[in-house]
């Protein structure tokens, strides 16, 4: 064999080499992975009240910007820990004017999710999901958050009667040993009167919906006000605190 050969089978063994190692490299698994996929659970994570209670806590928290013809969607994704809560909110894709930004300031006020399971366990949850976005034709449609308004809406009497108000007309389930809170979001329009209404968390045997209910059969409230005097329709969240009689 030629030197000229033996260089090229050499440089030929060198380069075969190289390209395993560096394929070796780029298929190690990811030991570190501290998370789970969704297609590797048992149960997979949900939010109380489903996918449509998540989408109308959004819509009733959301701020779309004031631009004229603004439509399309968010892409994002967080990691829902064992505790249910999200961590790591990422926006894969936004359509500008802050839309991600505001996306990522709702999901940090999300109740917690039901976690999902592996082998019967609790685990950390990679999530993504895509929230549609169109501007409101009118400028009146919007729904303002409590933060944002000069006077947040107020209840006749103040909040204690508002519950005094609900214990009044509250069924509880006689379920023994049934106790928990439920949280339950809902928006108070211009006249006081209350809009949709949502249930963000709740403790099951219908104890939401018989909040729902309850809500609805109460006073109007004072409704929430700008700086100067103008009533805005308002999003508003309330706990309940729940306590069978067993």
């Amino acid at each position: 064999m030629t030197s000229q050969k033996k260089l090229s089978s050499i440089l030929f063994l060198l380069i075969v080499f190289i390209s395993a190692a560096i394929k070796a490299q780029t298929q190690v698994p990811d030991t570190n992975k501290d998370y789970h996929h969704m297609s590797e659970l048992d149960e997979k994570p949900d939010f109380p009240g489903g996918m449509q209670g998540f989408y109308d806590f959004i819509g009733a928290n959301y701020q779309t910007p004031k631009v004229q013809g603004l439509a399309g969607k968010i892409y994002v994704t967080f990691i829902i820990e064992k505790d249910g809560s999200l961590a790591d909110i990422k926006v894969l894709r936004d359509i500008g004017y802050g839309t991600g930004k505001e996306a990522i300031r709702v999901l940090q006020s999300c109740p917690k999710w039901i976690p999902g399971k592996y082998k019967g366990e609790p685990v950390r949850v990679l999530y993504s999901l895509p929230i549609n976005i169109k501007a409101t034709e009118k400028p009146e449609e919007r729904i303002y958050s409590e933060s944002e308004v000069f006077e947040r809406p107020a209840y006749p009497g103040g909040l204690q009667n508002f519950y005094i108000d609900i214990s009044k007309h509250f069924k509880t389930p006689e379920k023994e040993g049934l106790k928990g809170q439920l949280v339950i979001g809902f928006v108070i329009e211009k006249d006081g009167s209350i809009g949709k209404i949502t249930i963000l968390k709740d403790i099951g045997y219908g104890t939401g919906e018989e909040a729902m209910r309850c809500i609805k059969l109460i006073k109007n409230w004072t409704p929430g006000k700008l700086k100067d005097g103008t009533a805005v329709i308002t999003a508003y969240s309330l706990p309940f605190t729940i306590q069978s009689a067993n």
